[in-house]
């Protein structure tokens, strides 16, 4: 390990430099998902060795699980380039391996890699318009929640939707308590690593360059969404928590976090669903464009 370096906030700019202009289509590869997640689950490492980017991720409880991301480079890497990779660095697997990479390249990865599918990782991504206008008999349902959340409170003037900045994500860790008191959602050690990760992202909110909502009924916070850009046509959905009580309201939290993104995004990707069936049925019931998965590369 002596030529990683322990990912602090200020290596930032290095990571802007290989990751702004990225054609990898996974989130993990977004950098405020690197950066949001560091010291939760997984420590993150990284080293710069020729013309790549190395991301390493080695698991907290125990050291001897360590994994590397899919260099990072202006070119895709060639199976020679990851064989020399592990040499260097004395790992012997890849993960975050997106699909198109594994399909171009499986006749040659497989003389030398076991490709495992990385299970509850696979990205769900959206069509933009389709989220903000919900149009369609696949959105009834959608609507008719929605509909129901505004005549109880939209159209009694009780709702106000803001968009996240430094004057307001303070509010965020207000419910983020709540949050935490009432959710079953996860399990304690994923709900404590995620509340973690929504921490460091208001701590390192422009540096990171997030945007998001926060929703209000009757002046108190009741729900937020965060996102950021992974590409100039898609952004990521981090994380998008509600009052359950409250009914369609994450129906209506959904669909303005859609109307509100900063930039002409087409697609949203909602990150993946970790193999739990209520993550996967609602991440379904929204219609993905494009389903993309995630592969382990295991050097035989």
């Amino acid at each position: 390990m002596e030529n990683f370096r322990k990912l602090n906030i200020s290596d930032l700019p290095a990571f802007k430099k290989y990751l702004s202009d990225l054609k990898y289509e996974l989130s993990p590869y977004s950098i405020s998902s690197i950066f949001m997640w560091d010291e939760c689950i997984n420590d993150v490492y990284y080293y710069i060795y020729k013309d790549f980017l190395l991301i390493s991720e080695i698991n907290i409880k125990n050291s001897e699980n360590k994994k590397l991301y899919l260099p990072v480079s202006k070119l895709q890497p060639s199976v020679g380039n990851l064989l020399e990779i592990l040499n260097i660095t004395k790992y012997r697997y890849f993960q975050f391996v997106y699909e198109d990479y594994i399909e171009k390249n499986r006749t040659e990865l497989l003389k030398y890699f076991n490709i495992i599918e990385q299970q509850g990782y696979m990205d769900y991504i959206y069509l933009s318009e389709e989220l903000s206008n919900l149009k369609g008999h696949k959105f009834s349902k959608k609507r008719n929640l929605i509909s129901q959340f505004e005549k109880n409170y939209l159209e009694n003037n009780l709702v106000e939707t803001l968009i996240l900045n430094r004057t307001n994500i303070a509010d965020i860790l207000t419910f983020l308590d709540y949050w935490h008191k009432n959710s079953d959602d996860l399990m304690l050690d994923l709900k404590e690593c995620e509340e973690k990760a929504i921490k460091s992202a208001l701590n390192n909110w422009d540096l990171l360059e997030l945007f998001g909502i926060s929703i209000y009924i009757n002046k108190k916070i009741s729900g937020f969404a965060i996102g950021s850009k992974l590409s100039d046509d898609t952004c990521i959905l981090h994380f998008e928590k509600g009052n359950k009580k409250i009914k369609g309201l994450y129906q209506y939290l959904d669909r303005e976090f859609a109307r509100s993104l900063p930039y002409d995004f087409k697609f949203i990707n909602k990150e993946s669903d970790l193999n739990k069936p209520g993550l996967i049925k609602a991440k379904e019931s929204y219609y993905p464009v494009k389903k993309i998965k995630s592969y382990i590369l295991e050097r035989k």
